[in-house]
C-alpha cells in the first residue's frame, strides 16, 4: 500500500481512478504547478462515482458537465502543488448579496490572503436586517 503524509491546507492526492486537473477559464489544462483554476476531473468517472442527482439528471448535467466538456467540474477553485496534492481554495459560485451588490467570497478571500501574516482565510455571510447579508471573514495567522 502506498502512503503519503497529509499537508496543511491540502485535501490530499486524488484517489485512484480520478484524473484530477486544473482548468483555466478557456477549459485548457493548467500544467503550471500552484496556479489557480477550476478543479475538474477528466471523464469518464470511476464506477463508484455519483453519476447523477436523484430525479434530476438534467440539473446534474447542467451543473457539473456543461461548463467544461469532457470534464466533471467540481465547482471548486484551487491548484495542484509541486507534490501533486490538490489544494481547494474556494467555491466558484459563492456570492454574498449585500444591499443589492453581489460580492464574491473568493475575491474577498484572495485579498485577505494577500497579507503575509495570513495562512488561511474564509469569508461567509451573516444575515443583516438592513443589507440582507454582510460578509464576515475568518483568518488563520501564521
Amino acid at each position: 500500500m502506498t502512503t503519503f503524509k497529509s499537508k496543511p491546507g491540502a485535501c490530499t492526492k486524488p484517489a485512484p481512478g480520478y484524473n484530477v486537473v486544473v482548468l483555466d477559464d478557456d477549459n485548457n489544462i493548467i500544467k503550471e504547478k500552484k496556479k489557480l483554476g477550476k478543479i475538474s476531473i477528466l471523464l469518464p468517472m470511476p464506477p463508484s462515482f455519483m453519476l447523477t442527482i436523484w430525479n434530476a439528471n438534467k440539473r446534474f448535467e447542467e451543473k457539473y458537465l456543461s461548463d467544461s466538456p469532457g470534464y466533471y467540474t467540481s465547482g471548486d477553485a484551487g491548484f495542484i502543488d509541486n507534490d501533486d496534492y490538490v489544494n481547494i481554495m474556494t467555491r466558484l459560485d459563492d456570492v454574498i448579496n449585500t444591499a443589492g451588490h453581489r460580492l464574491s467570497c473568493y475575491a474577498m478571500e484572495e485579498v485577505i490572503s494577500g497579507n503575509h501574516n495570513v495562512v488561511e482565510a474564509a469569508v461567509v455571510s451573516r444575515i443583516d436586517e438592513l443589507k440582507g447579508e454582510i460578509p464576515v471573514g475568518f483568518v488563520v495567522l501564521g
